[in-house]
């Protein structure tokens, strides 16, 4: 039997939210275009996310589920028109809220944006767990949850201090 999540999904920004630390709230994710693309194989998942649509960052992990093994979550391809793609990659990272601090991430070609390990809970729920490929400190913890018409899901992200630092929606496409 094929996994619910199989297929591509792409986010609801309406229903989407990041936490503002220096208002103490939440505020509209300004993430823009992200489509991903789950392939499960038994108990392995390719995750692919494609963020963006100028630039488009390209990033993705292979994943057995409850595996002890951590895995590179690699930058897959960063491409645009800009004549400034690196100055286009900053402004994506700023409204990533990925740009400066313990959030901050690369995007870097062959660079791994984290290492990582998922879990199985059910066909509904997974888990992921990342953490620094630099110095193996903690980055974050997601939960993907299936909604019960199979159609949408919700990834919550907790960062290293417990906190729900970003809720994204996705409805499947």
């Amino acid at each position: 039997m094929a996994s619910p999540f199989e297929g591509e999904w792409r986010i609801d920004l309406g229903r989407s939210v990041v936490w503002d630390a220096d208002a103490a709230t939440y505020v509209p994710d300004e993430v823009g275009e992200e489509l991903i693309t789950l392939r499960i194989d038994g108990d392995v998942q390719d995750y692919e996310v494609r963020y963006g649509d100028d630039p488009v960052v390209r990033m993705g992990y292979e994943s057995r589920y409850d595996d002890s093994e951590w895995v590179p979550y690699l930058v897959r391809e960063v491409s645009g028109s800009s004549d400034d793609v690196d100055g286009a990659v900053a402004e994506m990272k700023r409204r990533l809220k990925a740009d400066s601090g313990a959030a901050e991430r690369h995007f870097e070609v062959g660079r791994a944006y984290g290492l990582v390990r998922t879990v199985f809970v059910d066909d509904r729920t997974h888990y992921r767990i990342s953490k620094s490929p630099e110095d193996g400190s903690a980055q974050s913890v997601m939960m993907r949850r299936l909604g019960p018409d199979g159609d949408s899901y919700l990834a919550s992200v907790l960062d290293t201090e417990g906190i729900v630092f970003r809720t994204r929606w996705f409805v499947r496409v």
